[in-house]
């Protein structure tokens, strides 16, 4: 599937939707001061791209592992994280299936497992926010091939416990840019430093979130009576 896909296009669409997304993000915080993350970004997303994509296959919230929606013929998994000093990490599968704390797994079934869950997609649709002021919010949108190096798991090692833990006890396997712990339901996490997927930045916005927040009996007031 990866080889039939217009690459080209999904970028050059997304990247003149600069205007439409500072838009729906700042709609957005006019009603709600929580950040945008995964299930409302899967819906916000869906807004964003609605006037240049035909949108189909919503999750919905569901958190069943792989695709999210469906825009135009390109498969996407959409996903937030929250930027670090530029570093960025992004949670993936839970892993129970393949290992443990009871029972480790091994290297290959491991890697399998993440490939197969993969291949319900084509790109993921990144959503990063930078929340080092208090009352702002920097949101960047990222739409990156599944196929980036960053992505890419051809090996991974035991992690063991340090000082703190048992000395020794294996906690979780980790990878260049990933790590899966047991003691947090041996989730997958992609960690990687922001300057991996500049390339593939769409648009970008900044939210004053200290502003008034309009409330949703003001909302349905105001249309009902248009």
């Amino acid at each position: 599937m990866e080889t039939t896909l217009n690459h080209n296009n999904i970028y050059e669409r997304f990247k003149e939707l600069q205007s439409h997304f500072e838009s729906v993000i700042k709609g957005y915080h006019m009603i709600n001061k929580s950040p945008i993350k995964e299930s409302v970004w899967e819906e916000v997303n869906c807004d964003i791209v609605s006037n240049v994509c035909s949108i189909t296959d919503e999750a919905k919230g569901n958190h069943m592992s792989g695709k999210d929606n469906r825009f135009d013929e390109f498969n996407i998994s959409n996903k937030t994280g929250k930027e670090s000093g530029e570093k960025i990490s992004i949670s993936s599968y839970r892993l129970t299936s393949v290992c443990s704390d009871k029972s480790p797994g091994n290297e290959k079934e491991i890697i399998n497992e993440i490939k197969k869950r993969d291949e319900s997609f084509d790109y993921y649709s990144f959503l990063i926010r930078n929340e080092d002021n208090i009352s702002k919010i920097k949101y960047e949108w990222y739409v990156i091939p599944k196929t980036h190096d960053i992505f890419k798991i051809d090996k991974l090692n035991f992690m063991y416990g340090k000082k703190g833990k048992k000395k020794g006890e294996i906690i979780g396997w980790e990878s260049t840019f990933c790590d899966i712990t047991f003691s947090m339901s041996s989730q997958l996490w992609y960690k990687f430093e922001k300057k991996h997927i500049l390339d593939y930045k769409m648009c970008e916005v900044e939210i004053d979130n200290s502003k008034p927040k309009l409330n949703y009996s003001i909302i349905y007031n105001s249309l009902n009576h248009i």
